[in-house]
Parts: structure tokens; sequence; C-alpha cells
């Protein structure tokens, strides 16, 4: 086989293949979550023949086969174009939310009855493997932002209602100007649940009802 047309090929399946990983990764945010519809036909469009193409040329190369034929030396040219066209599409249909960055539902906003705080609760890589729960508060006078992790198993929540408005959690003072008490409504998966809220520490401690 000719040094030029050996090159492309090996370059084009390294191109197919990185498409292929780059897409797998991004449909499964890094295998933490379930591939979704779209992504499935994608994968049966694009992704499953992609593969094909590459372990055919990669046995053909091992085997250190030569095109002998005009019509041998085509089909070669067509497994070239056909990987590179493609890759594009294999790498446009990925999120990177979930695993690149996190992505981020919350209830609405609200404020503490003392009006010291603008806060609402912020679900992270929600119905994913990694996902997580937070407080997210906003002191009204300084515009600081604060962002306190909260113990909730989010990797059991199997779907969430959402409306236009949506109240998860109810934050409401105490006698100490660091402490809050943290309430999780009806709304939410895990009602009826209390924390204890330390501002300044940063902490959530969950009390037992």
């Amino acid at each position: 086989m000719r040094l030029w047309l050996k090159l492309i090929w090996i370059i084009t399946i390294l191109v197919n293949l990185s498409g292929v990983i780059w897409f797998v990764l991004g449909s499964t945010a890094n295998f933490q979550r379930g591939i979704d519809l779209i992504s499935t036909v994608i994968l049966l469009y694009l992704g499953i023949p992609s593969i094909l193409l590459i372990v055919v040329s990669s046995f053909l190369l091992l085997k250190k086969w030569s095109p002998s034929r005009w019509w041998e030396f085509i089909g070669v040219l067509i497994i070239i174009i056909a990987m590179l066209l493609m890759t594009p599409h294999l790498y446009k249909n990925v999120e990177t939310n979930g695993w690149l960055t996190e992505k981020i539902r919350t209830d609405s906003i609200q404020q503490t009855p003392d009006g010291r705080f603008e806060y609402c609760m912020e679900l992270i890589n929600l119905f994913q493997k990694n996902s997580s729960a937070r407080l997210y508060l906003k002191n009204t006078q300084t515009l600081e932002e604060i962002r306190i992790h909260l113990e909730f198993p989010t990797k059991e929540i199997t779907g969430v209602s959402w409306g236009d408005v949506n109240y998860f959690v109810k934050l409401e003072p105490t006698t100490n100007s660091n402490i809050y008490i943290l309430n999780t409504t009806e709304e939410f998966p895990f009602p009826n649940e209390k924390y204890e809220i330390n501002i300044q520490e940063k902490t959530a401690v969950k009390i037992n009802n």
C-alpha cells in the first residue's frame, strides 16, 4: 500500500475513533447516567457504523492488505470519506453538562423571614450517579454567595415535579444569627427533612425528627 494512503487511513481511523469515544462519554456523562433515546438513535446511525468501519480498517491494515485493483482503491476511499463525514456529527451531538460542567436545576428563589438572605436549593446532575444537592444563599446586603452541601440520597430520586414556582425548602432564622433551620417541603422527593445550617461554618447537620 502506498505510504500516503496508509497514513491518511490511519489518521482517519484515529479521528473517527476519538469521535466515537467522545460521543459515548458525552451521551452517558462519563458513564454517570444511562443513554437517552436521541443518543441511542445517533449511536445506531453513526456510532455503530463508525465502529464497524474502524474494526474493518484496522483488520486490513494489521494484515498489511493493499488495494491492487481500481475498485479496491475506490472502496478504501469510500471508507475514509464515510468515517470523516460521520465524525463531526458524533462531536456535535455531545452535551458536556453533567460531566465536564455541572447541570444545575433549582427551585424558586425565596427570602428568609429576617430579610438577610435570598436562597434556593440546587440539584446538581439530577438522575445521575454523581448527583448531589446544596443550599444556595445570597447575602442581600453584601451580595456574597454561599453554597452549602446537603446530605440527601439524590441518587434515589426518580422524578421531580417542576412547575412555574417550586419551593423545595424553607429556611427559618433562630436566636443565633449564624444558625438557620432548613425544612424540606412536600414538593421535594424527601419531604419533612430538617437540617441545622451554620452560615459561618458553611455546614449542614441533619436533625432527627
